[in-house]
């Protein structure tokens, strides 16, 4: 509905585009007045032209009331196939409506002539403010106004004049115009040369095609050339024909295209397919309208002057295949409009400045050619990646790109949760129920800058520090007698046993070669030679099952993608050769700097799929904490050997393990996208639930374990005595080879739990710092983490310790994500 329109402001929009009615909305909702010109008779012209709706920009349609019709008129894509020159399948995409479920919109293709008539028609009364067949010829900027005038000789008055009049922008030419005047000519030049054309397109429209599915999206890699190809609502077929050019130009030398021209260019391409079934001549011998275009593509560095401003194809113009091209225009367009309201609402003079209008403009300017490039870089990355312009490029599309899974989903999603919104309007609830939230429509987090948190990360340092210290020393000591043990090709065992080592245990010469010293280095503990040490490693290495899983938990949250596990994995295997005291602060330290709590708590983001937790577990018990008991059970030191010889490659054993369970769990047991907000608590419920077992058996079997070696010490031992080293003992000497190995694991042991228990202070900082700046009801005290942590390690040791640690930390997130989400319910 119409509101009382703001007298002392006036926008003339050129361009009655996607761009230029989104603009009319956002201002009529802002109390801002505005006319719309458009150069053509009609509003919604059919010119063959569609659109690709994403949730960044279909949001801002909710806001403006034209959602749900354009809804109405789409069906949602839900799967996407890409296709070689020879029909061949390369890869099929991960569920689209994923983005609906994350985002609360979905991906979707139709007319652009339909998106605009309903843009048009909900401008209700303010209707009358359209004025078409109004071509612009040129533009006065006068020191109070400017008057627009049009090549029927009218002309309109305003404060303002926006560019939404497409890529040959007359407004923009204006624009620049203006600034040559003003002394601005090398930077102009610049801008003028900026527009590249490097390949063409012919899109279209055509009938329902056999063999086109609706919700199916189709892309074609051909050497030079794709296609790309959507069947939407009823079967209606949207289509883009993409080839290179014979070169690249620049300005306004772009070739114009006649119908004899289209027809020439793809007969020779009407055999190529567009799936393994359906060749490219069946959709175009259903065509209803078609089109041939260059491509411009530009991102402009001027976008304002004064009381001149463009947005849309007139100052970021890029490549269909991405399809944000549009949606992009959209967010410019509330942007602006979110950009003059303020300006208007902090104004107290009749007539704003000019010079006020220009500082508003250029703050504008800024945050958008912060979000644009990388944006205008993909799309137009993409065009290429298509058309495997390059080796650089083949490769991409052809080898990397299919093996990335989800991982440009979750790119994709990054993107469209940073999206713009119009700052009148409420959030629509479509947004709000969504499991990946908007990063401005959720609660405020407060966090660190990255260089804080690096500072924050000192104490690791210090653990670094530490073990680099007194390990190092033990082992510089202890080399020699590992060296002449090596050389010697034997160890005996306390019970007589001899073990060959120079027997190959993986019959892979480098596995052999690399583990050998690192099997040599566990047998005076596992073999019973030691016996403190063999209490002292059974304790130590069982507390490394929950460390590790925990690890890994950590990096396959909703918030991660999948190649954030390769930090675990990588860390493990480095732990394994240098020694997680080593290696554990370094972890830690990256984890925390790079995985702020604003990133986790929103929306779905803490969440780890039941299916992976579970899956995890189930990897955990069997190939982890199976193998680290058949260290020290079975009979003869030759079988334990072995036993440690499988052990000493869980970093890899147990996420290979866990990556089929978890893929058979989720087709055992597949879990539908809830539809509401009480289904999708009831599901966090359930997550919590399995993350809950998770760290309670972990913690169990820790905690067991650790008792286990405190009643069966050595009688006249002392518990310190079997976990701790003095203070100073790196500095003593090492008299043999069970005495150092025994001393560096008990460095190991201390370094790496200490480092985990730092980690864990700095995460319970962070949800502290939170609760302070929300003025909540704290959950905890550092009194109760502190003396909770310190009984715990006492009774059930430092590995069940940090298991319910990171358990009450999830216990707390949880409560937080739901009293953010759910109102405190």
């Amino acid at each position: 509905m119409e509101k009382t329109s703001q007298s002392k402001f006036r926008v003339v929009i050129v361009g009655g585009s996607i761009a230029g009615l989104t603009l009319a909305h956002s201002l009529l909702r802002n109390n801002i007045d505005f006319v719309v010109l458009e150069s053509h008779n009609d509003i919604a012209p059919q010119v063959g032209a569609s659109i690709g709706l994403s949730p960044n920009g279909s949001r801002i349609f909710d806001q403006i009331g034209v959602f749900d019709d354009i809804y109405d008129l789409v069906e949602p894509l839900h799967r996407e196939l890409i296709w070689s020159d020879s029909g061949k399948l390369i890869n099929e995409s991960v569920d689209l409506r994923l983005i609906l479920e994350r985002h609360g919109y979905p991906v979707a293709f139709l007319d652009r002539q339909a998106v605009l008539a309903v843009l048009y028609k909900h401008l209700g009364p303010a209707q009358d403010r359209v004025f078409l067949s109004k071509r612009v010829t040129k533009v006065d900027h006068l020191p109070e106004k400017v008057v627009v005038h049009c090549e029927d000789n009218t002309s309109f008055e305003g404060d303002l004049v926006v560019g939404a009049d497409g890529v040959k922008s007359t407004i923009r030419y204006q624009m620049w115009d203006y600034m040559e005047a003003r002394g601005l000519i090398h930077e102009i030049a610049e801008e003028r040369t900026r527009m590249k054309s490097e390949y063409n397109c012919v899109f279209g429209i055509s009938q329902p095609t056999p063999g086109l599915e609706p919700g199916l999206l189709h892309r074609t890699y051909g050497k030079d050339w794709s296609f790309l190809v959507i069947s939407s609502k009823g079967g209606r077929v949207y289509w883009f024909f993409f080839t290179k050019m014979d070169q690249v130009y620049t300005g306004n030398e772009t070739p114009r295209y006649s119908q004899d021209d289209l027809e020439k260019h793809i007969a020779a391409y009407l055999n190529k397919p567009v799936t393994d079934t359906v060749p490219f001549s069946e959709v175009v011998q259903r065509t209803i309208t078609r089109t041939m275009v260059p491509l411009e593509e530009a991102l402009f560095k001027h976008w304002c002057m004064d009381r001149f401003v463009c947005i849309g194809d007139s100052i970021h113009k890029m490549t269909p295949n991405l399809g944000q091209g549009g949606m992009s225009a959209i967010e410019s367009a509330a942007s602006l409009a979110n950009s003059l309201a303020a300006l208007v609402q902090n104004s107290s003079e009749e007539s704003i400045p000019v010079i006020e209008i220009d500082r508003c403009l250029k703050a504008w300017e800024e945050v958008r050619l912060a979000r644009l490039p990388p944006i205008y870089s993909a799309a137009g990355d993409l065009t290429r990646i298509e058309a495997l312009a390059s080796p650089k490029y083949r490769f991409i599309a052809l080898w990397v790109l299919p093996r990335l899974g989800r991982y440009l989903l979750d790119i994709n999603s990054k993107n469209m949760s940073r999206a713009v919104k119009l700052d009148c309007e409420p959030v629509p609830a479509r947004s709000l129920q969504c499991t990946m939230p908007y990063t401005d429509s959720y609660p405020y987090t407060p966090a660190d800058k990255a260089w804080k948190r690096a500072l924050w990360t000192a104490p690791l340092v210090g653990c670094y520090a530490a073990a680099s210290a007194t390990m190092g020393a033990v082992i510089q000591k202890l080399m020699p007698y590992l060296i002449t043990q090596i050389s010697q090709g034997t160890w005996t065992a306390s019970n007589g046993e001899v073990i060959s080592l120079t027997k190959p245990v993986y019959h892979i010469s480098l596995l052999d070669n690399l583990l050998r010293p690192m099997i040599l280095c566990f047998l005076p503990s596992i073999s019973g030679t030691d016996p403190y040490s063999r209490l002292q490693m059974l304790s130590f290495i069982t507390d490394l099952g929950p460390v590790y899983g925990i690890w890994l938990l950590e990096s396959l949250r909703g918030a991660e993608s999948w190649y954030r596990v390769l930090l675990p994995i990588t860390a493990g295997v480095a732990f394994q050769l240098r020694g997680i005291g080593l290696i554990a602060p370094l972890y830690y330290a990256a984890e925390y700097i790079t995985a702020p709590l604003g990133r986790i708590l929103p929306g779905h983001n803490r969440i780890i799929d039941p299916s992976t937790t579970g899956s995890l577990l189930i990897s955990l018990l069997g190939s982890y904490h199976l193998t680290t008991y058949a260290n020290f059970i079975p009979g003869t030191v030759e079988t334990r050997r072995w036993y440690n010889a499988i052990w000493q490659l869980f970093p890899v054993t147990v996420p290979l393990l866990q990556l089929p369970i978890a893929r058979l769990a989720k087709r055992l047991f597949p879990a539908p996208p809830p539809a509401d907000p009480d289904a999708r608590r009831k599901t966090c419920r359930r997550n919590i639930r399995t993350v809950r077992f998770f760290y309670r058996t972990l913690a169990l079997v820790s905690g067991l374990t650790f008792i286990y070696t405190r009643l069966t010490k050595p009688r006249g031992a002392s518990v310190a005595s079997l976990f701790l080293p003095g203070l100073t003992e790196h500095l003593a000497p090492v008299t043999s080879f069970p005495q150092g190995i025994a001393r560096f694991l008990q460095y190991d042991q201390v370094i790496s739990m200490a480092s985990g228990f730092v980690w864990l202070a700095l995460r319970f900082r962070e949800l502290q710092q939170r609760q302070q700046a929300r003025s909540e009801v704290t959950f905890f005290s550092w009194w109760k983490v502190v003396g909770a942590c310190a009984a715990s390690t006492f009774v059930l040791g430092p590995g069940a310790t940090f298991a319910l640690g990171w358990g009450w930390r999830e216990e707390m997130l949880e409560r937080m994500a739901v009293s953010m989400q759910y109102g405190g319910s």
